[in-house]
Protein backbone atom coordinates (compact mmCIF):
# COMPACT_ATOMS: atom_id res chain seq x y z
CA UNK A 1 0.00 0.00 0.00
CA UNK A 2 2.90 2.47 0.64
CA UNK A 3 3.71 2.05 -3.11
CA UNK A 4 0.27 2.68 -4.08
CA UNK A 5 0.33 6.10 -1.77
CA UNK A 6 3.72 7.35 -2.80
CA UNK A 7 2.46 6.63 -6.54
CA UNK A 8 -0.78 8.09 -6.33
CA UNK A 9 0.05 10.96 -8.95
CA UNK A 10 1.25 8.92 -11.21
CA UNK A 11 -1.52 6.35 -10.93
CA UNK A 12 -4.36 9.34 -11.58
CA UNK A 13 -2.60 10.60 -14.52
CA UNK A 14 -2.16 7.43 -16.47
CA UNK A 15 -6.31 7.45 -17.74
CA UNK A 16 -5.09 11.26 -18.97
CA UNK A 17 -2.41 10.03 -20.71
CA UNK A 18 -3.26 7.16 -22.44
CA UNK A 19 -6.25 8.95 -24.14
CA UNK A 20 -3.70 11.54 -24.95
CA UNK A 21 -1.32 9.18 -26.40
CA UNK A 22 -4.31 7.44 -28.48
CA UNK A 23 -5.55 10.87 -29.68
CA UNK A 24 -1.98 11.18 -31.22
CA UNK A 25 -1.80 7.90 -32.90
CA UNK A 26 -5.44 8.64 -34.20
CA UNK A 27 -4.20 12.03 -35.43
CA UNK A 28 -1.17 10.46 -37.30
CA UNK A 29 -3.66 7.86 -38.98
CA UNK A 30 -5.74 10.26 -40.85
CA UNK A 31 -3.48 12.55 -42.16
CA UNK A 32 -2.96 11.41 -46.05
CA UNK A 33 0.15 12.82 -48.73
CA UNK A 34 -1.20 15.70 -50.71
CA UNK A 35 -1.09 15.35 -54.20
CA UNK A 36 -0.46 17.90 -56.67
CA UNK A 37 -3.14 18.77 -58.48
CA UNK A 38 -2.46 19.91 -62.46
CA UNK A 39 -5.04 21.69 -64.78
CA UNK A 40 -5.46 20.34 -68.03
CA UNK A 41 -3.52 21.60 -71.37
CA UNK A 42 -5.00 24.30 -73.09
CA UNK A 43 -4.63 23.91 -76.97
CA UNK A 44 -4.29 27.14 -78.70
CA UNK A 45 -5.57 27.61 -82.58
CA UNK A 46 -5.33 30.77 -84.94
CA UNK A 47 -7.78 31.64 -86.18
CA UNK A 48 -7.60 33.89 -89.14
CA UNK A 49 -10.15 36.78 -89.29
CA UNK A 50 -11.54 38.25 -92.71
CA UNK A 51 -10.61 41.33 -93.75
CA UNK A 52 -12.46 44.58 -93.36
CA UNK A 53 -14.39 45.82 -96.17
CA UNK A 54 -13.58 49.31 -96.77
CA UNK A 55 -16.97 51.45 -96.87
CA UNK A 56 -17.54 52.96 -99.94
CA UNK A 57 -16.94 56.65 -100.47
CA UNK A 58 -18.93 59.55 -102.26
CA UNK A 59 -17.06 61.12 -105.39
CA UNK A 60 -16.96 64.06 -103.54
CA UNK A 61 -14.93 62.91 -100.36
CA UNK A 62 -12.44 61.47 -103.19
CA UNK A 63 -12.38 64.91 -104.42
CA UNK A 64 -11.39 66.64 -100.99
CA UNK A 65 -9.28 63.97 -100.27
CA UNK A 66 -7.30 64.24 -103.88
CA UNK A 67 -7.37 68.21 -102.64
CA UNK A 68 -5.97 67.93 -99.29
CA UNK A 69 -3.09 65.47 -100.56
CA UNK A 70 0.10 66.79 -100.97
CA UNK A 71 0.97 67.25 -104.47
CA UNK A 72 3.68 64.94 -106.36
CA UNK A 73 6.58 66.91 -107.74
CA UNK A 74 6.58 65.84 -111.73
CA UNK A 75 9.53 63.72 -113.05
CA UNK A 76 11.62 66.38 -115.21
CA UNK A 77 11.08 65.71 -119.04
CA UNK A 78 14.02 63.87 -120.74
CA UNK A 79 16.17 66.80 -122.47
CA UNK A 80 15.27 66.73 -126.41
CA UNK A 81 17.65 66.78 -128.80
CA UNK A 82 18.83 70.16 -130.46
CA UNK A 83 17.04 70.93 -134.00
CA UNK A 84 19.47 71.68 -136.68
CA UNK A 85 19.50 75.03 -138.60
CA UNK A 86 19.66 74.79 -141.92
CA UNK A 87 21.91 77.34 -143.30
CA UNK A 88 20.29 80.00 -145.38
CA UNK A 89 21.35 80.41 -148.78
CA UNK A 90 23.90 82.73 -149.22
CA UNK A 91 22.94 86.04 -151.41
CA UNK A 92 25.04 87.32 -154.17
CA UNK A 93 27.09 90.00 -153.45
CA UNK A 94 26.23 93.50 -154.55
CA UNK A 95 29.38 95.96 -155.35
CA UNK A 96 29.65 98.50 -152.56
CA UNK A 97 28.40 101.83 -153.35
CA UNK A 98 31.24 104.36 -154.08
CA UNK A 99 31.32 106.56 -151.14
CA UNK A 100 30.18 110.42 -151.70
CA UNK A 101 33.47 112.60 -152.46
CA UNK A 102 33.77 114.83 -148.50
CA UNK A 103 35.21 118.22 -149.49
CA UNK A 104 38.47 118.96 -147.79
CA UNK A 105 37.83 122.10 -146.34
CA UNK A 106 40.68 125.20 -147.49
CA UNK A 107 43.68 125.65 -145.69
CA UNK A 108 43.72 128.79 -143.54
CA UNK A 109 45.35 131.62 -144.39
CA UNK A 110 48.39 131.88 -141.81
CA UNK A 111 48.88 135.43 -140.37
CA UNK A 112 53.05 135.96 -141.59
CA UNK A 113 55.42 135.42 -138.94
CA UNK A 114 56.62 138.16 -136.65
CA UNK A 115 59.54 139.86 -136.84
CA UNK A 116 61.94 137.58 -134.99
CA UNK A 117 63.18 139.65 -132.26
CA UNK A 118 66.97 140.51 -131.48
CA UNK A 119 68.73 137.89 -129.39
CA UNK A 120 70.07 139.23 -126.07
CA UNK A 121 73.78 138.61 -125.78
CA UNK A 122 74.48 136.00 -123.30
CA UNK A 123 75.94 137.16 -119.95
CA UNK A 124 78.77 135.10 -118.30
CA UNK A 125 77.52 133.20 -115.04
CA UNK A 126 78.36 134.34 -111.86
CA UNK A 127 80.99 132.72 -109.93
CA UNK A 128 79.30 130.55 -106.98
CA UNK A 129 80.25 131.95 -103.30
CA UNK A 130 82.86 130.35 -102.31
CA UNK A 131 82.11 128.30 -98.48
CA UNK A 132 84.63 128.37 -96.55
CA UNK A 133 85.15 124.61 -95.17
CA UNK A 134 84.03 124.47 -91.43
CA UNK A 135 87.20 122.97 -89.09
CA UNK A 136 86.23 119.25 -87.93
CA UNK A 137 85.53 120.29 -84.54
CA UNK A 138 85.02 116.61 -82.84
CA UNK A 139 87.99 115.26 -85.04
CA UNK A 140 90.53 117.98 -83.30
CA UNK A 141 89.15 117.14 -80.39
CA UNK A 142 89.57 113.32 -80.36
CA UNK A 143 93.07 113.76 -81.65
CA UNK A 144 93.93 116.38 -78.81
CA UNK A 145 92.86 113.56 -76.20
CA UNK A 146 95.03 111.01 -77.74
CA UNK A 147 97.96 112.94 -77.83
CA UNK A 148 97.10 114.27 -74.83
CA UNK A 149 97.13 110.54 -73.03
CA UNK A 150 100.12 109.36 -75.16
CA UNK A 151 102.58 111.91 -74.18
CA UNK A 152 101.76 111.42 -69.90
CA UNK A 153 101.82 108.03 -70.26
CA UNK A 154 104.38 106.12 -68.68
CA UNK A 155 106.41 102.38 -69.33
CA UNK A 156 105.45 100.43 -66.07
CA UNK A 157 108.20 100.39 -63.22
CA UNK A 158 109.24 97.29 -60.87
CA UNK A 159 111.30 94.31 -60.97
CA UNK A 160 109.13 92.10 -62.96
CA UNK A 161 108.65 94.78 -65.77
CA UNK A 162 112.57 95.30 -65.95
CA UNK A 163 113.07 91.20 -66.54
CA UNK A 164 109.95 90.90 -68.42
CA UNK A 165 109.94 94.11 -70.84
CA UNK A 166 106.81 93.43 -72.44
CA UNK A 167 105.85 95.00 -75.21
CA UNK A 168 102.58 96.06 -76.87
CA UNK A 169 99.51 98.10 -77.60
CA UNK A 170 96.43 98.42 -75.04
CA UNK A 171 93.49 100.11 -76.35
CA UNK A 172 91.64 101.39 -73.55
CA UNK A 173 88.26 102.88 -73.36
CA UNK A 174 86.50 105.43 -71.18
CA UNK A 175 83.86 108.11 -70.60
CA UNK A 176 83.82 111.33 -70.00
CA UNK A 177 81.60 114.19 -68.57
CA UNK A 178 81.04 117.70 -70.67
CA UNK A 179 83.56 119.08 -68.45
CA UNK A 180 85.91 116.92 -69.02
CA UNK A 181 85.86 114.98 -65.44
CA UNK A 182 86.22 110.82 -65.80
CA UNK A 183 83.10 108.71 -65.34
CA UNK A 184 84.30 105.33 -66.20
CA UNK A 185 86.87 103.21 -67.76
CA UNK A 186 88.19 99.98 -69.00
CA UNK A 187 90.09 97.82 -71.51
CA UNK A 188 88.39 97.07 -74.69
CA UNK A 189 91.41 95.34 -76.76
CA UNK A 190 94.13 93.62 -74.26
CA UNK A 191 98.14 93.65 -75.16
CA UNK A 192 98.21 90.39 -73.30
CA UNK A 193 100.37 91.73 -70.52
CA UNK A 194 99.07 92.79 -67.33
CA UNK A 195 101.65 95.33 -66.52
CA UNK A 196 100.52 97.27 -69.68
CA UNK A 197 96.67 97.31 -69.21
CA UNK A 198 97.28 98.51 -65.51
CA UNK A 199 99.78 101.32 -66.69
CA UNK A 200 96.99 101.90 -69.53
CA UNK A 201 94.25 102.04 -66.39
CA UNK A 202 96.69 104.26 -64.52
CA UNK A 203 97.05 106.79 -67.25
CA UNK A 204 93.50 107.43 -68.03
CA UNK A 205 93.27 107.93 -64.55
CA UNK A 206 95.47 110.22 -63.77
CA UNK A 207 94.84 112.74 -66.69
CA UNK A 208 93.20 116.06 -66.72
CA UNK A 209 91.07 115.99 -69.76
CA UNK A 210 89.64 119.44 -71.18
CA UNK A 211 86.16 120.22 -71.64
CA UNK A 212 84.14 119.29 -74.50
CA UNK A 213 83.54 122.24 -77.36
CA UNK A 214 79.86 123.62 -77.75
CA UNK A 215 79.51 121.82 -81.26
CA UNK A 216 80.74 118.63 -80.02
CA UNK A 217 77.72 116.12 -79.28
CA UNK A 218 75.78 118.89 -78.14
CA UNK A 219 72.47 116.42 -77.41
CA UNK A 220 74.95 114.46 -75.07
CA UNK A 221 76.22 115.22 -71.91
CA UNK A 222 78.73 111.91 -71.67
CA UNK A 223 80.71 110.76 -74.42
CA UNK A 224 82.73 107.37 -74.88
CA UNK A 225 86.15 107.43 -76.27
CA UNK A 226 88.68 104.56 -77.36
CA UNK A 227 92.44 105.22 -77.56
CA UNK A 228 95.32 102.81 -78.67
CA UNK A 229 98.39 103.47 -75.85
CA UNK A 230 101.65 101.66 -77.69
CA UNK A 231 104.25 100.76 -74.84
CA UNK A 232 107.58 100.04 -75.33
CA UNK A 233 110.60 99.61 -72.70
CA UNK A 234 113.54 102.00 -73.47
CA UNK A 235 116.26 100.69 -74.69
Amino acid sequence: MSMFYVNRNMIAALPSASLLVFLLFGMISTVRPLKPKYDEPIKLELVEMPAPVPAPVSPKTEARLEAAAPQRPQPPLPPQPPKQVQPEPAHALQPPTPASPIATPAPALQAPAAAAEPASPLKPPEPAPVVAAKPNADGEYIARIRSYLNSIKRYPSGREASQLRPEGTVKIWFVLRRDGSLVDCGIEQSSNSTLLDEAARKTVSRASFPGFPEQFTADQETHRFSVDLQFRPAN
